[in-house]
């Protein structure tokens, strides 16, 4: 009997042991050994992203493959912000990809991240510069509605409110929150999905909220329209479903350049709110601190 509660208590204790092993390697995951400090270190690494509708695991993966000029070891996507750090700091990726508006934003709010440098984007992105423009996305009929919409963008830029919006919702250290108003009136209610996956332009607070700048952007874009726009919470794989069944009328965040053929032609496009640069990469910092200290070793 004795030896049966010893035995007992020995098991208890290696299972406690081992469970306060996996949480600490969980919450600082091995660094393996890999200097991630610019793109040619990242070889061999695995690369995270958010799901993009329109673009399968295997095609992101050649891209980024491409614009780095390295080969990784496997890409997988994710179906939000939440996910795409926990597939990092678990170390189920090596590295996160994301919108240089986004990592910068992720850099300014989460301890621990540090960005990899990578080669200049040469690829031929939006008329004046820069990789992709975010748009909002409408079905293929709905090209008076588009037009509308374009106007208001335009009228948005030349009057100097888009880049305020820029300022106090994209760009500041700590950017504004904004509600939308579910009160708020219009001559016709449009239906925005948001999925929360390019902070700060398209963002959801800590409950799932829309907040910051889609919202005061389509704000004052019901200004100028007289339309309603009430944010719809969506998740990326599903947008374009959604949109083509007439879920929602239009997808807030969707990135175009003059690289973009949309598929079949079975959605427009309006002009462009913001233009992103690049895209970006985040690593862990412990893991590039670890690599340095074992090449200073070895040196």
């Amino acid at each position: 009997m004795k030896k049966n509660i010893i035995g007992l208590l020995t098991t208890v204790a290696a299972a406690v042991l081992l469970l306060v092993a996996t949480a600490a390697g969980f919450a600082k995951p091995d660094a393996k050994g890999k200097a991630l400090k610019s793109a040619e270190q990242l070889e061999g690494c695995v690369m995270a992203g958010i799901d993009a509708a329109r673009l399968p695991e295997e095609n992101a993966e050649v891209l980024f493959e491409t614009i780095l000029g390295t080969k990784l070891s496997g890409y997988h996507a994710v179906s939000d912000m939440d996910e795409l750090l926990y597939e990092l700091k678990s170390g189920r990726a090596d590295v996160i990809c994301c919108p240089d508006v986004t990592a910068e934003y992720l850099l300014r709010r989460e301890e621990g991240l540090s960005r990899v440098q990578a080669p200049a984007d040469t690829s031929n992105g939006v008329e004046g510069g820069g990789r992709l423009s975010f748009a909002m996305a409408l079905r293929n009929e709905d090209e008076a509605l588009c037009a509308e919409l374009n106007a208001a963008i335009t009228e948005l830029s030349e009057d100097g409110m888009l880049e305020a919006l820029t300022v106090a919702y994209v760009e500041a250290e700590e950017p504004l929150k904004l509600y939308e108003n579910k009160a708020s009136s219009g001559k016709k209610p449009l239906y925005v999905g948001v999925t929360g996956t390019v902070p700060p332009l398209d963002r959801l607070d800590e409950n799932g909220t829309p907040c910051g700048f889609s919202v005061a952007f389509l704000r004052a874009l019901g200004e100028r329209t007289g339309y309603r726009f009430e944010t719809v919470v969506i998740e990326p794989k599903d947008s374009f479903i959604l949109l083509n069944s007439g879920k929602v009328d239009l997808l807030f965040a969707y990135g175009t350049s003059r690289n973009t053929t949309p598929g079949e032609k079975d959605y427009l496009v309006t002009k462009g709110y913001y233009t992103m640069q690049e895209y970006a990469y985040l690593v862990l910092e412990g893991t590039a601190e670890v690599s340095e200290q074992e090449i200073e070793t070895e040196e």
